[in-house]
């Protein structure tokens, strides 16, 4: 199961959300941030030492990630299934370059 920790009105939430949303992957959402609270509590600091949202976990691969940039390429990767993810090293960079700027 992906757990996703974030709300939906912060913009590398929504990049998150849209990629799980593409890949139709089930997702679990649990608001938090801002004037959800939870990304200063015990728990979620546990996680995420920054205590920045999006936070990602993939209990299928044992992974817990942060930063919106690293779970795209992540779910790409992994289950983007060629759809999402390039298989040319320069053609991948390239389409990085403009997600990277794009932050």
């Amino acid at each position: 199961m992906i757990t996703l920790w974030g709300r939906n009105n912060s913009t590398n939430v929504k990049k998150v959300l849209l990629t799980l949303e593409e890949l139709e992957l089930p997702y679990e959402q649990i608001l938090a941030g801002r004037e959800f609270g939870i990304n200063h509590d015990a728990d979620f600091l546990a996680m995420n030492p920054n205590g920045l949202v999006p936070l990602l976990r993939d209990d299928e691969s044992d992974l817990i990630l942060w930063e919106s940039n690293a779970i795209v390429r992540y779910l790409a990767a992994q289950y983007g299934q060629k759809r999402l993810w390039i298989d040319s090293p320069a053609r991948r960079a390239e389409a990085e370059k403009w997600m990277d700027w794009a932050n």
